[in-house]
């Protein structure tokens, strides 16, 4: 059987093989390529325009955030030891595994912020680089800035709303600021 199948995650085009169905193989089309060339050529032309401004991470807002957690971890572990003391190692296998779960699952919550010490935000003629990623400025359309305030968190989020895509800039120092001054002339 023969068909065009619709785009997958990465806008990717794939046809089938004629003849066995049950194989399954598939073969990039060959306007696929040609548009992920054509990407690859675009990123390297954003990087040849002229950067007008950046916005790196803001690593006080990651340790303050996190150094917050690991105060509130602590105050919740010495409250559970205090109230029920450990006396000795765990009942059994699972109830081991269950706490040991806990704890991996209260490490990640502690240190995630870590993982955004890498952002950053470029700011081009034509253009931005959001953690590596380039993009036009037509592609993303009319730009505005979001603040999130959930009800589970002592901290707002950041966004930068876009007809695109959604960028999280919690952690990026002064995107906002960046923005204005190097688009609009403003601060």
């Amino acid at each position: 059987m023969r068909g065009v199948f619709p785009a997958n995650r990465n806008g990717l085009f794939c046809r089938t093989k004629s003849g066995d169905e049950k194989s399954g193989d598939r073969q990039l089309d060959m306007k696929s390529a040609d548009r992920k060339g054509a990407e690859r050529q675009m990123e390297g032309q954003k990087r040849a325009s002229r950067k007008l401004a950046e916005a790196r991470a803001d690593k006080g807002k990651i340790l303050l955030r996190v150094s917050l957690r690991i105060l509130l971890a602590g105050v919740v572990i010495l409250a559970g030891i205090r109230g029920n003391p450990p006396n000795s190692g765990p009942v059994s296998f699972l109830s081991g595994l269950l706490a040991g779960l806990i704890v991996l699952g209260a490490a990640a919550w502690v240190f995630f912020p870590l993982l955004h010490c890498r952002d950053f935000l470029d700011f081009y003629e034509d253009g931005i680089v959001f953690c590596g990623r380039s993009w036009d400025l037509e592609d993303l359309g009319e730009i505005s800035f979001m603040e999130v305030k959930s009800s589970y968190s002592l901290f707002a989020r950041i966004y930068m709303c876009t007809e695109a895509r959604d960028f999280d800039v919690t952690y990026i120092k002064d995107a906002k600021k960046n923005f204005n001054y190097t688009y609009c002339n403003a601060i």
